[in-house]
């Protein structure tokens, strides 16, 4: 349903509901009185509708609608239907979109912010790390960081993708001398194409959109996803090969812009910070389990899946990424790597 966002001039804030109504009469479609909510907020999603972050996301609205009795509604746009990843930053930074799913490792390009030093390579040691982090003090400091460093979005939550792993397209990678030369798929981002660049391989920055087609033709040997993106999003049919060598393990984050945060009321914003908590702890239950079913369909799909033993050599190549990225937060990064023990 297309509409008016928050700060697009048809401000849709409580007590206004006659102005969204006249303003955007000929974008609403009919409903009830009783139905029609005073706040809508656009949401988008890169990944497609079946995909366990896109289910967290709609899981989330649902929560917001029933927490505010209808008075909020957030539409969720899966699938790159509002744009690409860098325009979303750009959107939500400006104002033009309401809320975005972002993940750590492009939020590490956008502004000096800590949730950037999440997507280092091999800083989580586990799933159990990576929550403790996560859902603790230290966890909540970097959410506030996000507001606080000037970047104009605002940190909701954190939510789990899985560890992102690599995949190829004409041969398996079983030791990383096997990525040399090759050229492998990046989103815009410095860090991931050194991540890229350390194992030896070629970094190809391009849209996620455009993936699919590019591993299809050739114009690139082999790209990086967590197992429930590369399921989703048939990556294995035309890149049969998945390594879990799990370089990275970088948090998703819901973000609202900031510009629409301050229209909000302080019982709104409590609603979306509530519903936010039920949505990662709704994640939580269901990504393992998302991923064995992940797995499991891959197999029968006949995918090469490849486990890795001693990770030594990988994160020996990783050293140099620490000391190019880390900046002034050598100290944030021991506190999450203390938090292993």
């Amino acid at each position: 349903m297309k509409h008016c966002s928050i700060q697009k001039g048809c401000a849709i804030l409580a007590g206004v509901t006659i102005l969204v109504l006249s303003a955007c009469s000929s974008v609403l479609p009919e409903r009830e009185a009783s139905d029609i909510p005073e706040i809508i907020l656009r949401y988008a999603e890169v990944n497609p509708s079946d995909h366990i972050i896109t289910l967290t996301g709609r899981f989330f609205a649902d929560k917001v609608k029933e927490l505010s009795d209808g008075r909020i509604e957030i539409e969720v746009y899966d699938a790159g239907k509002l744009g690409n990843d860098a325009q979303y930053y750009d959107q939500l930074q400006m104002g033009a979109l309401d809320m975005y799913r972002g993940n750590a490792i492009a939020l590490e390009s956008i502004a000096d912010m800590e949730v950037g030093i999440m997507a280092m390579p091999y800083l989580f040691r586990d799933s159990e790390h990576f929550w403790k982090v996560c859902d603790g003090e230290l966890g909540k400091e970097i959410l506030a960081n996000m507001q606080e460093s000037g970047s104009n979005m605002v940190g909701l939550c954190f939510l789990d993708e899985g560890a992102r792993n690599i995949m190829t397209v004409n041969k398996p990678v079983r030791n990383i001398s096997d990525l040399k030369g090759l050229k492998i798929r990046s989103m815009e981002d410095d860090l991931l194409c050194d991540v890229i660049r350390a194992t030896g391989a070629e970094p190809v920055v391009m849209d996620y959109a455009d993936l699919y087609s590019a591993l299809q033709s050739g114009e690139v040997d082999g790209a990086e996803n967590p197992v429930c993106s590369y399921y989703s999003n048939q990556f294995y049919k035309v890149a049969p090969y998945y390594t879990m060598d799990a370089h990275t393990h970088s948090p998703s984050v819901i973000i609202i812009s900031e510009l629409t945060w301050n229209h909000l009321s302080e019982e709104d914003r409590q609603i979306l910070m509530t519903a936010a908590d039920l949505a990662k702890e709704y994640n939580k239950t269901v990504i393992e389990n998302a991923e064995k079913e992940a797995y499991a369909k891959l197999a029968e799909e006949n995918v090469v899946i490849i486990e890795m033993g001693d990770m030594t050599e990988w994160q020996e190549a990783m050293e140099f990424i620490y000391q190019s990225h880390a900046g002034d937060h050598y100290e944030l990064i021991e506190k999450i790597k203390e938090m292993a023990d």
